[in-house]
């Protein structure tokens, strides 16, 4: 090679090396969620620069129920979904290729974000007086009617007597007040409407735990097994923001309002969501073993079968 050629290989290459390294693009991620405090990490991990941090560009879309989202992440359009963990071990049992990979809210005997209310002027006093009453739950067959099935039955009711009217929760408050349906199992932010002509009522989900997981985040077994690494930084940024949301209360109360449009002056009264900083088998069994035994599931089975091993690592 010529002197020339040399020298100038030679200065070709210190140029490059003065220039400034390009930043390493984001790996995007494409989450979906409904816009409800219990599933709102991913509102706090883009406010906070939490994804930044973990090297992800999150791109957040909101679906309004799960089943629209299972079929979003099964089918590739989105990468990792929020859904309640009964839907979740219904699907695994059913075949459908998904796995856990993060938790969402907790629910919490001493601060429960859901309750089973009345009109003021009911006259039902105990389980037994909801015989025969009509229910509203949010959907029929999940978790919020194994919530009010299971505590009736634990404290001296008849499940089977009762009626269950599916009813979206925002709808529950005018259903309460016009005397529309005897109960309500409401979830907030509805609570704090619904105590205008209602009063609480019961804990319902303390018949399935004191303390377990209501949800989670969770993504198709085909993207986890080709995205191992991606897997982990989900898991990071959700442990994360759990942490953020869990010690500020009314910074995390201002991104949901704006991510929701929940009335700010809603979001300061009614009881906040805490979320599982990890995944835990032992906080998903209960539920799985009472869904069975209420046949919502054929078959218990063991809680770990859901969860991805990359989520753990």
């Amino acid at each position: 090679m010529k002197r020339s050629t040399v020298l100038q290989a030679l200065s070709a290459g210190a140029a490059a090396a003065a220039l400034p390294l390009r930043a390493r693009a984001a790996d995007t991620v494409r989450f979906a969620t409904i816009p409800i405090d219990t599933g709102a990490q991913i509102y706090y991990a883009d406010a906070e620069k939490i994804f930044a941090k973990a090297g992800l560009d999150g791109q957040i879309q909101s679906i309004p129920n799960g089943a629209a989202i299972t079929s979003a992440v099964v089918g590739g359009s989105i990468d990792v979904g929020f859904s309640n963990i009964l839907s979740l071990a219904i699907a695994h049992e059913k075949g459908i290729p998904i796995t856990l990979i993060a938790p969402a809210g907790l629910y919490l005997t001493k601060a429960p974000t859901s309750v089973l209310m009345v009109p003021k002027d009911s006259p039902v006093r105990d389980a037994r007086g909801l015989n025969g009453k009509t229910i509203a739950v949010n959907g029929l067959k999940n978790i919020t009617q194994l919530a009010v099935q299971a505590w009736m039955d634990k404290n001296g009711g008849d499940s089977k007597t009762a009626n269950f009217s599916e009813m979206p929760f925002p709808d529950m408050p005018l259903a309460l007040a016009s005397h529309r349906v005897d109960a309500a199992l409401v979830a907030e932010p509805a609570v704090a409407e619904a105590k205008m002509s209602a009063r609480v009522f019961a804990k319902p989900y303390d018949a399935i735990a004191s303390d377990f997981l209501i949800a989670g985040w969770f993504t198709s077994q085909k993207w986890a097994a080709a995205h191992p690494d991606l897997v982990k930084k989900v898991v990071v940024v959700m442990r994360e923001s759990a942490a953020w949301a869990n010690k500020n209360g009314p910074a995390s109360a201002d991104v949901l309002a704006r991510a929701t449009k929940i009335d700010p002056a809603t979001l300061r009264t009614m009881v906040r969501s805490v979320y599982a900083e990890k995944l835990d088998a032992a906080h998903i069994q209960p539920l799985i073993d009472l869904a069975a035994r209420y046949s919502l599931l054929k078959a218990a089975f063991p809680a770990q079968d859901l969860i991805d091993r990359n989520a753990l690592a």
